[in-house]
């Protein structure tokens, strides 16, 4: 087995547990001059793991790696052990790629690790695209943990038994989770399933990768019809002639509302329906806001943060003010790439500030914007003076919107 079909263009890290896959993948990969960090995550969810991260860790040194650790502060957990623990590795190796400016991140996933998820969603009947399984590579998975990542999955074309072959061959020791072997968790069940089904593996398998062309094939109408139908603003908000397809809806308004979550197929349907009726004017749905707003060519559709997330509710916090640390990149509300370029930089939501920030010249573009749109944007402070908002370069900071790269890179 060679190292990794994927080469990634810039300095890149490596998802490092310990376990038989990912001690291969690191091992392969030191001498990919482009991969140079190895992120290894403490889930302190049995006894003697910070020991194995710290061997792991000295292996990782060993080949040359840059390592970094982080342990989950947790008081223990009881349910969902599984789920928790993903979404717990992902953020932490999000903030850690952000931290040190890397822009991909690789992981041991292979072919059985692909069969066994594609098993579990049929059980869950996600759907043909949800028979589409994991990508070989793509950004904007896992938003906002992952955001401004792209993942890398090099070796889902190939088996695990291959993996414990190249391993042997270069006597290379690895962690065995003993939680593998718990049929507690649905994924056990599934290897467990398919271990004694190869056949059904097999169709598994092709059923994938037609599903996955299929996938690409609807995506490049997706794309298609935005060119013709949508306009992004810098500011991260997005105007449609039309009302778009259902399943663009579903992708439109994860972005304008920082999301990254499934979104009630049944509700996507039922907004585009009102969309369509002539007496439509607003509705919202998943943190965002759609409105129509007549324009000289006839009425668009605008999408947007819903304001709720700066005015708070009940069962939704307010957005708080956030610090940003100079040089490294920080995402606020899903939304926005953020870099401070000097200490002593904040951000905020404009609610609030609209009334002084209206005294200023320099801040005029703002109020150039529709109304609508103004309360949700970030509005950066150095100390406690405005220096920039929304997408901006000044001697302070750096901002961008994330929603145009982020449609553009369906996957």
């Amino acid at each position: 087995m060679n190292v990794p079909p994927v080469y990634p263009p810039s300095p890149t890290a490596i998802a490092f547990s310990g376990g038989g896959d990912s001690t291969a993948l690191l091992h392969a990969c030191r001498d990919v001059s482009t991969i140079t960090h190895a992120f290894i995550i403490d889930h302190a969810l049995r006894d003697g793991s910070a020991e194995e991260v710290a061997e792991a860790a000295q292996f990782a040194r060993s080949l040359g790696y840059e390592v970094r650790t982080r342990r989950w502060q947790h008081g223990g957990i009881t349910s969902g052990i599984q789920v928790k623990a993903r979404e717990f590795r992902y953020a932490a190796m999000g903030e850690m790629c952000r931290a040190e400016n890397l822009s991909f991140l690789v992981t041991g996933h292979t072919q059985d690790d692909q069969a066994e998820t594609l098993l579990m969603r049929l059980d869950r009947q996600t759907g043909w695209r949800g028979l589409a399984g994991m990508p070989i590579s793509g950004s904007g998975q896992l938003w906002p943990a992952l955001a401004g990542v792209s993942l890398i999955r090099p070796w889902l074309d190939v088996s695990r038994a291959e993996i414990r072959a190249y391993n042997a061959a270069h006597d290379l020791r690895f962690v065995d989770d003993p939680s593998n072997e718990n049929r507690d968790f649905t994924r056990v069940r599934a290897r467990q399933a398919l271990a004694a089904d190869p056949d059904l593996r097999h169709d598994l398998i092709v059923q994938q990768k037609a599903a996955r062309e299929r996938l690409r094939a609807e995506h490049e109408r997706l794309l298609d019809w935005m060119d013709l139908n949508a306009v992004f603003s810098p500011h991260g908000y997005i105007e449609t002639k039309s009302v778009p397809p259902p399943e663009l809806l579903l992708h439109i308004l994860n972005v304008v509302s920082g999301g990254g979550g499934p979104i009630d197929a049944a509700k996507r349907k039922r907004l585009c329906a009102e969309m369509a009726r002539r007496n439509f004017k607003a509705a919202t749905l998943s943190g965002a806001w759609v409105i129509r707003k007549k324009r000289l060519f006839g009425h668009n559709y605008v999408f947007l943060r819903d304001r709720v997330a700066v005015t708070g509710r009940k069962d939704l916090a307010k957005l708080t003010p956030q610090v940003l640390e100079k040089g490294a990149f920080s995402l606020w509300d899903g939304r926005f790439f953020c870099e401070a370029k000097t200490d002593g930089i904040h951000v905020e939501a404009a609610q609030g500030h609209l009334q002084t920030l209206r005294q200023l010249s320099e801040f005029k573009p703002l109020f150039d914007l529709p109304a609508e749109v103004r309360p949700t944007l970030p509005v950066f402070f150095h100390k406690s003076k405005p220096v920039g908002f929304g997408t901006c370069e000044t001697d302070f900071v750096s901002a961008n919107a994330s929603s145009e790269s982020r449609l553009h890179s369906l996957s």
